[in-house]
């Protein structure tokens, strides 16, 4: 089946063959001119700092080279320096801090084209907890008699 699909392939450049042909045993016998796409977008998140942020997204067609950006600045495979990992369609943020916050997409990218996910956006929560309203001992209480 294989050799049937190069052969088919002959005309196409010779990337398009390759990245075929590193994919075969991943079920890589889709075509190659489908345009990816995210089936399932990362959703906004409101998170403590400190606290732990997870992202996914899911593509079509599966087997597609998956990446994140930040704030439109594609992550590398494990941001060190951000403390931020990566693993196919799963981005974590193990622990929130001012430097992880922002506008996250997922990227599918293949030799026909990429696509980005729409926008999920990682916020700090409030520092200050909301406290519960207690009756100011001047404000008029209604009774009504039975």
């Amino acid at each position: 089946m294989l050799h049937g699909m190069m052969m088919a392939r002959r005309g196409k450049r010779s990337e398009v063959t390759l990245a075929c042909l590193l994919l075969a045993t991943a079920g890589c016998f889709a075509d190659l001119d489908e345009v990816p796409q995210v089936t399932v977008q990362p959703a906004s998140t409101v998170q403590k700092l400190g606290g732990t942020v997870i992202l996914g997204c899911v593509v079509e067609p599966p087997w597609m080279n998956i990446t994140w950006r930040l704030n439109g600045k594609e992550l590398n495979g494990s941001d060190d320096a951000l403390g931020v990992l990566l693993t196919r369609g799963t981005l974590v943020i193990p622990a929130l801090s001012n430097h992880t916050v922002g506008r996250y997409q997922c990227v599918a990218r293949m030799p026909a084209g990429a696509v980005a996910s729409v926008p999920a956006t990682v916020t700090l929560a409030s520092e200050s907890p909301l406290l519960p309203r207690s009756p100011s001992p001047f404000s008029p209480t209604i009774r009504i008699a039975p």
